[in-house]
Parts: structure tokens; C-alpha cells; sequence
């Protein structure tokens, strides 16, 4: 998956490093078929709330203090007790009291929003940290969003000085809505991940996550696109075949639901030729509405036609996978045939730059395609190595550094 490149002063020697993969125990949904149609073409898909081992979003800021106890509180300590609105960015229409009783460890959160912090049972919570930085677990807030209310379980870290003069929130949200489906003889994880913390407010499903059930412990992040978390599309082709995509959240049960409904379509296509070694999965999004979602030997594949830009590259061969960092739009004009290079052979390069009498050395993994990669998983105690000849004659070496 990896070669060399060697220059007329410099070799690079590189370490193998030997990724190890997560594997936290996460529930399977089912996907549910719809009767009357075929069982490799899921019609319905039921996602259900699960929780990862990562952040896929966070956000953090100063609570502004209020100086005047609320209408009801609980029995309070008589020093280092703060009281705020927990809100999300600018919007206020979620905004919802909290008390946090420092020397208790308890945070009080005013979940029916009525200013009595006595009557929410469930919004009281306890921290095992003691002193000025406390971490509240499994804090699920009522939110308003576009489809409803949704409710939210995150991580609240919360921060002050010693003289209780100030106070900051972190909020860490690590849950989604996922479903195990099979379609084609391959297990895929299908889920929908909230933005709660962006402008205008909270939007519950605002992203889709496609990819192999296999790599569902591999990190994603709203915040880091190489991952492979798109924006919702209104449009999927998928291994071959086009639907449209509805999410529709189901609040009536014991615990809320988000249901996909995908009716089939028949768009135009248009011929894409693949070529590039070790492709996972890669995710295109067009113009015209369209997520397509390669998971291809290369070859010639049908595409619906359009005009696309690359979203996310993942790679995999054997135990070792690496995805595609981001750099400029890659553009793939799929009106007609056309021709698309992704991933390897994954090349390892260094790039030198001089600053004065300093000369910087940067590792770097470069791809078929000439974009960049990263391991998905290294050893970081083992990083590159490198040795510097000059004349035949070994000079200098030493290790790279993790940036």
C-alpha cells in the first residue's frame, strides 16, 4: 500500500506501523423492509439511538452568570454555586436554567423551563470529579429542533476559577441514530447524525453516515469531512441503484426513532471509469442532488449523471486503512464518460522546506490521485524514521514528530 521515494541527499526509512482497531460494543438496529419488496432493496430503514466512544461535536463558552437566585431552587452550598442559561449558539429558544453546586458535585438543569429547579427529577446529576473542572455524564436535554423535539444525551464539562468569579460549559455530544442494514450480501451501517451546537440552532438528522459495517468503529466527526459524514442528501445511489430519501422522526415509542423511507428512481447515467488501488468506500456529492457512494473494484461503473466533488476517500488493505485529507474540491464532470483516480498505491515522501539555517522535514502519504492521506489508526510511540546520506555516507537520522 506503501512505496519510497528517494531523493539524491535524502532516504527515508520508515517504521511499519501496526494499526489496531477499536472494537467497543455497540447494538445493532434492524432495518425494516417494507412487504412487497424485494429483500435486497430496503424501502424502510429504522435508525435507533446508539452511542460511540468519540466526540462527533462539541462546543464550549463563558456562562453568564446571574446575579438573582431563580423562583424555586434546592438546598444550595453557601459558596461557589453558579447560576446560567445552558442555550445552544444563539439560540435562546432552548435555553434552560442550570444551577451547579460546586462543593456537592450536583448540576441542576430546569428541564421543564418553569424556574423551579425542585421539580425535574431526571435534570439532576452528579459528578465524581471534585475542585474547579466537574464532568456530568449522560445528560439528556429536551431540544427544539425544525422536526420536533429531540432529545439529546451529551457530556457536560463544566469550569471555573478558584474564587468562583467565572464559569465555562463545554458541551461533548457522542450519540447518533444507526441501523444495521444488508443490502447486496454487505453489512452496512446507515445513520443519521444530529447538529446541535451550529447557526441558526439544533437540526436533528442534518447528516447521513454511509459506510461499511465493518469500519462503524472508525472515528467521524462533523467537523473533519474526510470521515465521511455528508450533508443529508435528497438523492442516494447506492451499489448501483438510485432512490430518493426521506427521514421521518417517530416520537410515539419509548424511545424516539428517525424511519428512512427510500423510493426507488431511475435517473440518467453516465459511464465512470475507476482506477486507484485499496478503495473501501469513497462518497461523491453532485449538483444535482445526488450522494453516490462507490464501494468498487476499479473498472467501469454507472453513476447518475452529474457533476460531483469528492467528499470522503477511505482506504483499506488488509488490517491498515487510511482516508483522504482535505485540500482543494476534486471535480468529476459525470455528464458523460468520464475518468476518476482514487487512493493507491499510497507513496511515502518527505517535503523539505528551508527557514534560514533550519531545514524542516514533513512526512507526508501521498496517493494515485496526488492528494494526501493519513493512517486511520498509527502507534504514535513509533513514529517515522528517517536517515541522511551524503556521498554515500550516512550523516544524520533521527524521528519524525506527530503534529
Amino acid at each position: 500500500m506503501a512505496g519510497c521515494r528517494t531523493s539524491l541527499t535524502l532516504k527515508t526509512l520508515l517504521l511499519v506501523c501496526v494499526l489496531v482497531a477499536l472494537a467497543p460494543r455497540m447494538a445493532s438496529a434492524q432495518a425494516i423492509v417494507s412487504n412487497g419488496s424485494s429483500a435486497d432493496v430496503p424501502r424502510e430503514i429504522v435508525l435507533r439511538p446508539e452511542v460511540v466512544p468519540y466526540d462527533l461535536e462539541n462546543a464550549n463558552w463563558n456562562l453568564a452568570l446571574a446575579k438573582v437566585p431563580f423562583r424555586k431552587e434546592p438546598e444550595l452550598s453557601p459558596r461557589h454555586v453558579f447560576r446560567s442559561r445552558l442555550q445552544f449558539d444563539k439560540d435562546t429558544n432552548n435555553a434552560i436554567a442550570l444551577i451547579w453546586d460546586q462543593p456537592k458535585h450536583k448540576l441542576y438543569l430546569d428541564l421543564n423551563r418553569n424556574l423551579d429547579l425542585t421539580d425535574d427529577p431526571a435534570g439532576v446529576f452528579s459528578s465524581t470529579n471534585k475542585g474547579f473542572q466537574q464532568l456530568f455524564t449522560n445528560v439528556t436535554l429536551p431540544v427544539g429542533t425544525p422536526t420536533g423535539l429531540h432529545r439529546a444525551p451529551l457530556d457536560v464539562y463544566l469550569f471555573s476559577d478558584a474564587q468562583g468569579n467565572w464559569a465555562q460549559v463545554q458541551l461533548h455530544s457522542h450519540s447518533l441514530l444507526q441501523a444495521k442494514v444488508t443490502f447486496q450480501a454487505e453489512d452496512w451501517q446507515v445513520a443519521a447524525v444530529d447538529s446541535l451546537f451550529s447557526s441558526p440552532g439544533p437540526t436533528a438528522a442534518k447528516f447521513l453516515l454511509l459506510r461499511p459495517w465493518a469500519a462503524r468503529t472508525n472515528r467521524v466527526s462533523l467537523y473533519y469531512p474526510p470521515y465521511g459524514i455528508v450533508p443529508f442528501p435528497r438523492r442516494l445511489f447506492w451499489l448501483g441503484q438510485a432512490f430518493q430519501i426521506e427521514p421521518r422522526f417517530d416520537t410515539g415509542g419509548e424511545t424516539a426513532v428517525c424511519k428512512l423511507e427510500l423510493t426507488p428512481q431511475q435517473p440518467p447515467l453516465a459511464d465512470l471509469t475507476l482506477s486507484g488501488e485499496s478503495l473501501g468506500y469513497a462518497l461523491l456529492c453532485a449538483t444535482n442532488g445526488y450522494t453516490v457512494l462507490l464501494h468498487d473494484p476499479p473498472g467501469t461503473v454507472k453513476v447518475p449523471q452529474g457533476v460531483y466533488t469528492v467528499s470522503a476517500v477511505w482506504l483499506k488493505k488488509g488490517p491498515v486503512e487510511a482516508f483522504r485529507l482535505p485540500g482543494e474540491p476534486r471535480v468529476v464532470n459525470a455528464l458523460t464518460n468520464s475518468r476518476l483516480v482514487l487512493g493507491g498505491p499510497l507513496t511515502n515522501s518527505v517535503a523539505l522546506e528551508r527557514s534560514g539555517r533550519k531545514l524542516f522535514m514533513n512526512y507526508r502519504l501521498q496517493g494515485a490521485d496526488g492528494e494526501f492521506y493519513c493512517l486511520a489508526q498509527q502507534d504514535r510511540s513509533k513514529p517515522p524514521e528517517f536517515t541522511v546520506y551524503h556521498g554515500g555516507k550516512k550523516v544524520l537520522s533521527g524521528q519524525f514528530q506527530f503534529g
